[in-house]
Parts: C-alpha cells; structure tokens; sequence
C-alpha cells in the first residue's frame, strides 16, 4: 500500500495540470510565435541549460572572433540571426529568432495525437497527414510536464 500512495499523488498531480499532449501543442504555438519566453517554460531545466550553454558559447567566441561566428551562423542559420543579435538580444529574444528556422505543420494537418506515460515521463507523437510526425519526451518537472527532447530540435542545431 506504501508504494501505492506516491503513484496515487503523481496522478492526481497530472489530472490537475496539463497534459503531455496540451504541452506539446504548447511548444509548438511557441514555435509559431516564435517565443522564446514560453520555450524556457516548456523544456526541461537541462534542456534549457543546453540552449543557453550554446549562446554563451556563442557569445564566448563572438568576443575572440566574430568573423568565425558571423561564418558559423550564417551556414547554421542563413543570416536569420546575426553576431550583432548576440550583443543586443537576451537569451530569450534570441531562441525565439532561432525558432524561426522551425518548420512545422498547422495544426488543421493533425490526424491524431499519441501519447503514452509511465511514472514521470511521457512520449508524445503528434501525426500529420502526410505522414510526418513530431514526437517529444518528457519528464514532469517543477509540477509540469516539460519537453526533454524532441524531434524539432534537428532545426534549431544542425
């Protein structure tokens, strides 16, 4: 019965928060907007950690050779962000420029939504018409479920 009292709370948590699935669609109304500030709500603290390791990086070898990072986002991002947005732009202004390269489907191209959750983490597959589909892993976190992972990051860091 011990056992049984934690997972009891887990799921009354998630019955009273959103769903994997409404995250998902979350992100992906961040991406439309292109909103950083929302996208720093719907990841994970490491996953944002991750993104925000990259612009400091960036902005790291701006100041030792910007010419290399104006070549570096050119090739990645083709002149849609600039080695003058990392002076002017905070972290969130800039991710959501970058979300920008994001390429997804209107939501009227959904077919249908999976999702599947085991303990405090979830898979979510949303499938499109055509055949394509946009998964996210998640984990819950903070009393949210947030975005671990998903198959729109290819965009942001190819």
């Amino acid at each position: 019965m011990k056992a049984l009292v934690p997972w009891l709370a887990f799921v009354l948590v998630c019955s009273v928060s959103a769903s994997p699935v409404d995250t998902a669609y979350d992100l992906l109304d961040a991406v439309a907007w292109q909103d950083g500030y929302a996208l720093e709500n719907l990841v994970s603290s490491d996953l944002y950690s991750a993104f925000t390791e990259f612009i400091d990086q960036m902005r790291a070898l701006r100041d030792e050779d910007p010419v290399l990072v104006e070549s570096i986002l050119q090739s990645r991002y083709r002149g849609r962000i600039t080695v003058t947005d990392f002076e002017s732009l905070n972290n969130q202004e800039i991710l959501g420029v970058l979300l920008g390269e994001v390429v997804i489907q209107p939501d009227e191209q959904v077919t249908r939504e999976t999702a599947e959750m085991e303990a405090g983490n979830a898979t979510v597959v949303i499938h499109y018409f055509n055949g394509a589909s946009v998964s996210f892993q998640m984990v819950w976190e903070d009393g949210d479920w947030r975005i671990t992972d998903t198959s729109l990051l290819a965009y942001l860091f190819h």
